[in-house]
């Protein structure tokens, strides 16, 4: 009796851990890119688009927005959203380094996949297409 009851708890956990881990695909393309974004002559442009870009798609308000600095409220505890960090980083020369930070507080899973809203972020700071919003229609990077 004992030994069914266990099979059933752990059968049942194996489902519920399962759904848990199960992170909504995002669909980015060939356009997709991880490293941070490079510019020069366009970093105004740039950097205006990172916080335009954070602004539609983080579950949380911008509570920072300087010209180096544009920072979101973290997340609750437990939560699989993303708070953000975007630093641009002088590198000389007039060219400057935009890079995306995440923080999520869920130790389980976040959600969608770091790397995918990374190469998104990157992406429309670098071209201006929001290839979130092409996949998606609108929503929020949850």
């Amino acid at each position: 009796m004992q030994t069914t009851i266990r099979l059933c708890m752990l059968a049942a956990s194996s489902i519920l851990l399962g759904g848990c881990l199960a992170a909504t695909p995002v669909m980015l393309g060939p356009a997709a890119n991880a490293g941070p974004v490079t510019c020069d002559t366009n970093c105004t442009t740039s950097w205006e688009r990172a916080q335009l870009w954070l602004a539609k798609h983080s579950r949380w308000k911008i509570q920072t927005a300087t010209d180096v600095l544009i920072q979101t409220y973290n997340p609750p505890e437990h939560d699989t959203s993303y708070g953000f960090t975007a630093t641009r980083e002088p590198l000389g020369g007039g060219r400057y380094t935009i890079t995306l930070a995440l923080h999520c507080a869920n130790f389980i899973r976040c959600d969608p996949k770091e790397s995918d809203v990374v190469s998104a972020f990157n992406y429309y700071v670098a071209t201006g297409e929001d290839i979130l919003a092409t996949a998606k229609h609108g929503s929020a990077v949850n």
